[in-house]
């Protein structure tokens, strides 16, 4: 019988955040008969060699560590890289069925339409599409992180907006775009569905809610560049920086312990500068300033864990951002 490489998951009988943990960690255990789990209580690890920050905490047999309630895409991801084995990608239908276009879409209508969309995976800095390249697909985001950026004369990126799993993208093909106007870049191990323009506005045809729901998203992508635009006119380096990393929270945050909030896509300085519109250098000593506070750290895996609260804008970034959010003329 082989040996079974175990991971231990260190929990706490205050903290409200461990019994999730447990749940989760077992059940997608379940799909890897090559791993065992061991539950401990956190008074466990001194006696283990461990120094824990908070639990729950998972901690792997090859030393990372993962702090909090992972999502359990996020699990197998961690437990498939663990056993040197390929992420198991769940069927197409699935990740159209969750995609935020499609919500309420009954599932043997999506089954009829699914062969529409051809799937691809992008590796980590992989561009997608480039400024000037024929617009002639939409694609739906089914797991990893996108950023969409433009290029400056002088050479410089300015990043538009990160995207996460459900999000679309691509859709101004679908009205006035013939040729890109910005660049798209896989972040990391990203897996995408594309559908044809001329597919995609015949299904449209067919459910006329779907373009309500294309034209919705369009105007919320239009608020929050409205919004980043003026930050980059008015606001300070350390505004710009507290409304992006609150963002990035909302939208691709998982919650951990004690009001904790992990960004689960992971950021260079170089790439949260392109976001806010500053230097590298800047960045990084702003970053570091919030880190002195104890507004924000990093964790094992390297990526930013935040306390939302605790970078609230001021008084002028709240008429700031009550200006963008009326649109900018």
């Amino acid at each position: 019988m082989l040996a079974r490489e175990r991971v231990v998951l260190y929990v706490g009988t205050a903290c409200p955040f461990s019994d999730l943990a447990v749940e989760r960690v077992r059940r997608v255990l379940g799909e890897y008969p090559e791993l065992d789990v061991a539950v401990r209580a956190k008074e466990r690890a001194h006696e283990d060699g461990i120094s824990l920050v908070a639990t729950p905490t998972l901690v792997l047999s090859d030393g990372r560590r993962i702090t909090g309630t992972p999502s359990e895409e996020r699990l197998r991801r961690v437990f498939s890289s663990l056993l040197g084995k390929e992420l198991p990608v769940a069927n197409k239908v699935w990740y159209i069925e969750r995609n935020r276009l499609f919500h309420g879409v009954p599932r043997d209508e999506i089954e009829r339409f699914a062969h529409l969309f051809h799937e691809r995976d992008y590796g980590a800095k992989e561009i997608v599409f480039s400024e000037g390249d024929l617009g002639d697909a939409i694609y739906l985001l089914k797991s990893g992180h996108v950023r969409l950026f433009r290029s400056t004369e002088d050479g410089k990126e300015l990043t538009l907006a990160i995207l996460g799993p459900g999000d679309v993208f691509g859709e101004l093909a679908l009205f006035d775009e013939s040729r890109r106007q910005t660049f798209a870049e896989a972040l990391d191990a990203t897996y995408i569905c594309a559908a044809s323009v001329d597919d995609f506005t015949r299904l449209m045809g067919h459910r006329p809610a779907l373009t309500m729901m294309v034209a919705g998203e369009m105007a919320r992508r239009r608020r929050e560049i409205e919004t980043r635009i003026a930050g980059l006119a008015y606001g300070s380096v350390r505004a710009r920086l507290q409304h992006a990393l609150r963002h990035l929270a909302r939208e691709h945050g998982e919650a951990l312990g004690n009001g904790e909030v992990r960004i689960a896509v992971r950021l260079s300085h170089q790439e949260l500068a392109q976001l806010i519109g500053t230097s590298r250098e800047t960045c990084t000593l702003e970053l570091g300033k919030l880190q002195l506070a104890g507004h924000l750290r990093v964790d094992d895996d390297r990526n930013f864990v935040v306390r939302p609260e605790r970078l609230e804008p001021g008084v002028f970034e709240r008429v700031l951002g009550g200006v963008a959010g009326r649109g900018l003329q």
